[in-house]
């Protein structure tokens, strides 16, 4: 059976892993402040392991955002930089998440729209 990912442990580990890489800090560095393994950072970028409340704050203070950073957020200081975004890349792992979130939605519209803004902002050669 598959490992089904949890939309918002996929959502928290992107955004995560967006600051450090926006901050130019290694996997191997933010692993070592948070006195865990690299694996253990990885499975957590990718969602496939829930981070706790007290490690997530350690990771924001270490990273220099607010905890809810890692959230869903209407106000744009706790977004991504575009810079940021725009370098991404849909990992295996991601496109799995998606792809689990997106059988679940039932409106057909709203389905398309998510899959026409997700092709759109892959750059032209990834598609």
């Amino acid at each position: 059976m598959a490992k089904k990912y949890d939309a918002i442990d996929v959502e928290v580990g992107s955004r995560i892993r967006l600051r450090r890489e926006e901050l130019s800090i290694t996997q191997d560095i933010l692993a070592e402040k948070l006195c865990i393994s690299p694996q253990q950072l990885e499975k957590y970028e990718c969602g496939v392991e829930k981070i706790g409340a007290g490690r997530l704050l350690s990771i924001s203070e270490i990273l220099g955002v607010p905890v809810m950073f890692f959230f869903r957020s209407a106000s744009d200081d706790a977004l991504p930089s575009m810079e940021a975004m725009s370098g991404f890349r849909l990992a295996k792992h991601h496109r799995a998440a998606l792809q689990t979130a997106l059988s679940g939605i039932e409106d057909k519209r709203l389905r398309a729209r998510i899959v026409a803004f997700v092709q759109s902002s892959e750059p032209d050669n990834e598609r």
